[in-house]
């Protein structure tokens, strides 16, 4: 198939959040401000558990319908999502549902150009457009779609399903989704978190906030996320050490092929003098630039 700019999700779920209570609700949970989404403005955010590690991350959007919102994600952690809340939610006039059904499409600037014409992004980070909405976080060179379920038909069409672009402009632009293996095992500033604006910290008490805002504030060194190399496979959750230490000090986070070789994540908690690394596993020595 001809590459047509499109890239169909279909590994990600929608959370859809609905009820007088939902905004209340999902302000007291998840990472980021409710009191600043809108339907032109979404936000990146993500759901930690007591021990301030991520449960999963999303994006958040305004639906149309008043009170109602929705968490858009990998789906296994979407789920996990589900099952979280669930916790909570009975004490809110609120209700959840999960959508298990992608109708989420990576689009490149270009490709959205010839469909949609000149879109400006410099006010809003969401545009409501007929039956989509469209939607671009950081310097990203994909925007997101979020259709209807007629339009998706379409889009489904003349999309690929090879998320191999989509992964390495999230690689690119340091953005880190929370997959089912790697669910609760990182802290958010591990995953670049408190600069891709998934955390907000001038909100209020929202789960696992306090651990992540001692480590913002007390922190002397917080963790670095590295774009690194390899002409070997790198898998999510691989050790690395120093090169000449077997002592833990960062893992890889997010990995695609590309080319004939691998561009990775690595996120490192401590500061290195000499810039050597090693993947364990692998026995694979690197240099961080």
């Amino acid at each position: 198939m001809k590459d047509s700019g499109l890239v169909f999700l279909k590994d990600f779920a929608e959370l859809q959040v609905l009820g007088e209570d939902s905004r209340e609700f999902l302000q007291g949970q998840i990472s980021a401000d409710m009191e600043k989404i809108s339907e032109i403005n979404s936000s990146l955010g993500c759901l930690c558990n007591v021990k301030g590690r991520v449960i999963s991350s999303f994006y958040i959007i305004k639906n149309n319908s008043d009170d109602s919102f929705s968490l858009i994600g990998p789906k296994q952690t979407i789920k996990r999502t589900f099952e979280e809340l669930s916790k909570y939610i009975p004490f809110y006039k609120s209700k959840m549902e999960v959508v298990d059904k992608s109708n989420l499409f990576g689009c490149k600037k270009e490709t959205s150009e010839v469909l949609f014409g000149s879109i400006d992004f410099v006010m809003q980070n969401t545009i409501n457009y007929q039956d989509l909405k469209l939607l671009h976080f950081l310097d990203k060179h994909f925007i997101l779609i979020y259709a209807s379920e007629d339009l998706s038909k379409t889009l489904k069409a003349i999309s690929t399903n090879d998320p191999s672009e989509w992964t390495l402009d999230e690689i690119n632009n340091r953005n880190v989704e929370i997959e089912e293996n790697t669910s609760q095992l990182y802290l958010p500033h591990e995953l670049h978190y408190h600069e891709s604006g998934r955390i907000d910290f001038k909100k209020g008490c929202y789960t696992g906030q306090e651990i992540i805002a001692r480590m913002q504030y007390r922190s002397k060194t917080l963790p670095v996320l590295y774009i690194l190399e390899s002409e070997k496979e790198v898998k999510r959750n691989m050790v690395i050490t120093k090169r000449n230490s077997d002592k833990k000090i960062g893992n890889v986070v997010s990995s695609v092929k590309s080319g004939t070789g691998f561009i990775f994540l690595a996120s490192i908690s401590k500061n290195l003098e000499e810039k050597e690394v090693r993947i364990r596993e692998l026995n694979l020595d690197l240099s961080i630039n």
